[in-house]
């Protein structure tokens, strides 16, 4: 039983791909997740998503989630995320996200096997996507390099 559970994981990620699991088009969903080379990230990379496959040119009042995913090489426990975003063709909008990694007994909080752990956080739930208008995602940590984290995600569960 357990070889089989150790089989079906592997065969699940196996199906993903680091670029993730971008909508089809038929439908809002979107899902992208973007390495950092050597799972180091500097404080003046920005990590820029954009949802070019949205059916609709504007994704209304669905849940926009947060992933990170991170070694046991990070060595804080939480993380601090800036969010920007295109409100409109003028509006720029911004938003601080507190990642909370670890427990205050230094145990990460997040799901996976292995030395990787991946963490969700819903930054809305009502949040409009727009199609071709970028999310970017920067640290705001007060270290000029972070090292550990291995991935960042997007991902848009549209309203039902």
């Amino acid at each position: 039983m357990k070889h089989l559970l150790g089989l079906f994981a592997l065969l699940l990620l196996a199906s993903c791909t680091v670029g993730g699991m971008q909508g089809n088009g038929e439908d809002n969903y979107y899902s992208d997740f973007q390495a950092l080379p050597e799972s180091v990230w500097d404080y003046d990379t920005t990590l820029t998503f954009t949802p070019d496959t949205l059916a609709d040119s504007v994704a209304r009042g669905g849940a926009l989630v947060l992933a990170v995913r991170h070694s046991a090489d990070y060595a804080y426990a939480n993380l601090w995320l800036e969010l920007s975003w295109d409100d409109s063709d003028t509006t720029v909008r911004r938003d601080t996200v507190n990642m909370i990694l670890a427990d205050t007994h230094g145990r990460w909080l997040g799901t996976g096997t292995g030395v990787s752990k991946q963490k969700l956080d819903t930054v809305s739930r009502h949040f409009d996507l727009r199609r071709r208008m970028p999310v970017r995602v920067r640290h705001i940590m007060r270290a000029d390099s972070i090292v550990g984290i291995e991935q960042i995600g997007l991902i848009y569960y549209p309203a039902k």
